[in-house]
C-alpha cells in the first residue's frame, strides 16, 4: 500500500510538471500573480535490506502587494533513520513552516515583519545562523515574531522565537537582535546580542555578544567579529564568581585581489562557544569552519566536524592565473584544540595537551590544451583527530568537449589513508565516467574499490559501483535516478556533518519550482 502512495505521488507531480511546461505556449496552466510553488522529493528502496524512506517538501509562496504568507508541508514515510535527522518524526505528514509578513518602505527606508516560521543569519554566523541545509538535514527555524528595519544607513534585526529540539518540541525561547551601520564608504559596523531563555526557570540564561567590523579599501575586504559568553549558572559553578565571562570567540579573514593573483586568510578561535539549547540538542550559531569544501569524493571521507567549543586555528587559500589557458590553487588549513588555560578545559575540568584536530593541504592545476580538452590535476593531504588517519589523495580529471552541447568527462581518484592507533593503511580508488548533454541530460557511471590488509597477506577488496541518469523537464523541474550501491559515508558543509550509511538499491529524486 506503501509503494502505491509513493509512486502516485511521483506520478502524479510528473505529469502536472510535464503538462505545464509541454503545452505552457498554448497556456494550458498558468500559476496566479504572486503564487510560487516548489517541491522537493526524495524516494529510496534499499534492496540489500528491504528498507524504504520517503521525503517531501512542498512549498507554497504567495505575495500581494506588501503581504506575503507561505506554508511548506513536509511528509515523511518514514523519515530517516538517523534521530538527530528526523527529530521524533518516524511517520509525520504536517505543515511545519507556515509565516506571514508585511513588507513597508524600500531597502534603505523601510520596516520587514514576521510572524511564525522564519531563518536568519547574524554576521558569519558567529551568534546566530538559523537555516535549512536538506543535503545534511539541518532545520534550526525559529517559530515567533521577527522585525527588520532599515534608516538613515542603520539596519536593525530583531527576534523571539523557540527552535525544535530532537523531540520536535519548542521549549527554549531565543531572543536576539542585530544592529548595522553602513553610512561609511570603507566600513560597516555591526553588534550582535542573543539570550537564550530556557524552558526550566531554574537555569540560568545564557547570554552572547559580539561587536564586528567589515572594512574594504582598494583591492581588499576584510571582516572581524569578537564575542563572548555568559552564564550565572556557570561563572559561579565553575568559577566562583571571579570570572566575568564563560566563553569567548574571534573570527577574522582578509582578502586581496590583485589582476590574475588572489588570496585570501581567515583566523578563527572559539573557546566554550557554542551556543545552544538547554537540552544541547539545537545549535543556534554555526560559525565559520575554516574546512574546504571539496568537490571530489574521497577528499571529502574523512571529515573533521566542527567544534565552536574548542578549535583554534587558520587557513590560506592562494589562486593565480598564468594564462587564459592555466591556474593554481593552493590551499593549506590547520585546527587545533585548545590549552588547559582555556575557559573550554576549565568550565569542564580538563588538563588536556593541545593537539592537531584537522590538518589539511591542497594544490590544485588547471590547463585548457585547446578549445576541446581541459585536465585537472589535484593532490589533497589530510589529517584528521576524530578518525586519527592520515590521507594522502591523488586526482586527474579530464574533461572532452564535442561541441557546445556534449561533453564527456573522465575522474580517477586514488587514496593512501593510515590508521594512526593500529598503523594500517588502505586504498581506495574511485574512477567516474559522465557523460553531459547540455543542458537536458546526463548520465554518470561510479564505481569505488578498496583494497584493506587487516591481517598480513589477507587482502581484502570491496567493491560499489552505481549509475546516475539526470535529466531536466523544461527549466524547472530536475529529475535524477541511481541504481546500484555506494559505500558508506559523511557529508559535510560548513563544519556540519550527516552520516550516511552504505546503499544499495534506487533511489529517485524530483526536484520541481514553478
Amino acid at each position: 500500500m506503501k509503494n502505491r502512495t509513493y509512486l502516485f505521488v511521483i506520478v502524479l507531480l510528473l505529469i502536472i510538471t510535464t503538462k505545464n511546461y509541454s503545452q505552457s505556449s498554448n497556456d494550458w496552466f498558468l500559476m496566479p500573480d504572486g503564487l510560487g510553488m516548489s517541491n522537493q522529493l526524495e524516494y529510496s528502496y534499499n534492496t540489500k535490506d528491504k528498507t524504504e524512506i520517503f521525503e517531501n517538501w512542498l512549498t507554497l509562496d504567495y505575495t500581494k502587494n506588501i503581504f506575503s504568507a507561505g506554508i511548506r508541508f513536509e511528509a515523511f514515510q518514514p523519515n530517516d533513520p538517523d534521530p538527530s535527522v528526523s527529530r521524533g518524526k518516524d511517520k509525520y505528514a504536517d505543515i511545519a513552516y507556515k509565516y506571514f509578513s508585511v513588507d513597508v518602505g524600500d531597502v534603505e527606508e523601510g520596516i520587514n515583519i514576521v510572524a511564525g516560521n522564519f531563518y536568519k543569519l547574524f554576521g558569519r554566523g558567529l551568534i546566530l545562523k538559523s537555516y535549512e541545509d536538506r543535503n545534511i538535514r539541518v532545520d534550526n527555524n525559529l517559530l515567533g515574531v521577527k522585525v527588520e528595519a532599515n534608516y538613515m544607513g542603520f539596519t536593525l534585526a530583531a527576534l523571539s522565537g523557540s527552535a525544535a529540539n530532537s523531540n520536535n518540541e519548542r521549549n527554549d525561547i531565543l531572543h536576539a537582535a542585530d544592529l548595522q551601520y553602513n553610512g561609511f564608504d570603507i566600513v560597516k559596523l555591526g553588534a550582535t546580542f542573543a539570550s537564550n531563555q530556557p524552558a526550566i526557570e531554574e537555569l540560568a540564561r545564557t547570554t552572547l555578544a559580539s561587536f564586528r567590523i567589515q572594512p574594504s579599501y582598494w583591492n581588499l575586504d576584510g571582516y572581524a567579529e569578537y564575542g563572548i559568553k555568559r552564564n550565572k549558572d556557570i561563572q559561579f559553578g565553575a568559577f566562583q564568581n571571579n570570572e566575568s565571562k564563560i566563553g569567548e570567540a574571534f573570527y577574522g579573514s582578509l582578502n586581496f585581489y590583485y589582476d590574475v593573483f588572489s588570496i585570501v586568510g581567515e583566523y578563527k578561535h572559539y573557546d566554550n562557544y557554542a551556543f545552544t539549547s538547554s537540552d544541547g540538542t539545537i545549535f543556534y550559531n554555526t560559525a565559520p569552519s575554516l574546512r574546504k569544501e571539496y568537490t571530489y569524493q574521497l577528499l571529502n571521507r574523512h571529515p573533521s566536524p566542527l567544534d565552536q567549543s574548542n578549535e583554534e586555528g587558520y587557513a590560506i587559500e592562494a589562486n593565480y592565473n598564468f594564462s587564459d589557458e592555466t591556474s593554481l590553487i593552493a590551499n593549506y588549513g590547520i585546527t587545533q584544540t585548545l590549552p588547559t588555560s582555556s575557559y573550554y578545559q576549565r568550565v569542564n575540568d580538563l588538563a588536556l595537551p593541545i593537539a592537531t584536530q584537522l590538518k589539511e593541504l591542497y594544490l590544485q592545476a588547471t590547463h585548457s590544451w585547446n578549445e576541446s580538452i581541459t585536465t585537472i590535476a589535484a593532490l589533497g593531504y589530510n589529517e584528521e583527530l576524530s578518525a586519527n588517519t592520515q590521507s594522502i589523495t591523488p586526482i586527474l580529471e579530464n574533461k572532452f568537449y564535442f561541441d557546445d552541447v556534449n561533453t564527456i568527462k573522465v575522474v580517477l581518484e586514488h587514496q593512501q589513508t593510515e590508521n594512526l592507533n593500529t598503523d594500517e593503511m588502505y586504498y581506495n580508488d574511485v574512477l567516474a565516467l559522465e557523460y553531459l548533454r547540455s543542458p537536458s541530460f546526463n548520465v554518470s557511471i561510479v564505481t569505488e574499490m578498496q583494497t584493506r590488509e587487516p591481517q598480513e597477506d589477507r587482502l581484502v577488496r570491496k567493491l560499489w559501483s552505481f549509475i546516475q541518469f539526470g535529466y531536466k523537464l523544461s527549466n524547472h523541474t530536475d529529475l535524477s535516478l541511481l541504481v546500484g550501491s555506494r559505500q558508506a559515508g559523511n557529508i559535510c558543509i560548513g563544519g556540519v556533518c550527516r552520516y550516511e550509511p552504505a546503499f544499495q538499491g534506487i533511489e529517485f529524486k524530483m526536484l520541481t519550482r514553478l
